[in-house]
Order: C-alpha cells, then structure tokens, then sequence
C-alpha cells in the first residue's frame, strides 16, 4: 500500500467560436464546466481572459493513487474539450506531481 497520491494539473486555452457577448461566453464556458465536473470528476476555475468575448483560460485540476489514472483521466477530458461543440482548444500544458 502506498501513502502517495498524485495530482495533475492542465491549463487551457480556449477560443469560443461564434460568441458574440459575455453573457454568451459564460453560458457556454458555465455548460463545459458542468459536463467536465460531471464526467470527468475534476475542480475547474476559469483564470483568464475574463473580459474577452471569445477566449478563456481554465484550469483544471483531478488526483488519484496511480500516475496513470490521473493522466487518463486528464486526457479523457481533454478529448472531450476537443470534442465540443462550441470551443476550439488553442493549448494546454500537463503537469503530473
């Protein structure tokens, strides 16, 4: 048994296709959240961008007791956020500790 666990961390850049107000924008950025935190059991804070239309910045965040389990479940989420309709992933960056 080990007393370890691992936390992984993922920073996004976002673009929302078609927004055209704030108002717009946090409806579709509150939706992604909610599908994440549901789905894929991470904590999510939008960080960036906060007074753009058409951009965001969010952060996410899962832990677990293997590497391997929080990296999947990362990715899963990633493929997710690339798989939305109403965002295009600009980047990301992984950080496993």
């Amino acid at each position: 048994m080990s007393d370890r666990f691992f936390v992984c961390r993922c920073d996004l850049d976002l673009h929302i296709d078609n927004c055209h107000s704030l108002k717009e924008k946090r409806r579709i950025v509150t939706s992604l959240k909610e599908k994440l935190k549901n789905r894929y059991n991470v904590a999510i804070c939008e960080f960036g961008d906060l007074s753009l239309w058409q951009r965001t910045q969010l952060g996410l965040v899962t832990c677990g007791n293997t590497k391997q389990h929080v990296d999947s479940s990362m990715r899963k989420a990633l493929d997710f956020i690339d798989k939305f309709h109403a965002v295009s992933l600009l980047k990301y960056d992984i950080a496993i500790t």
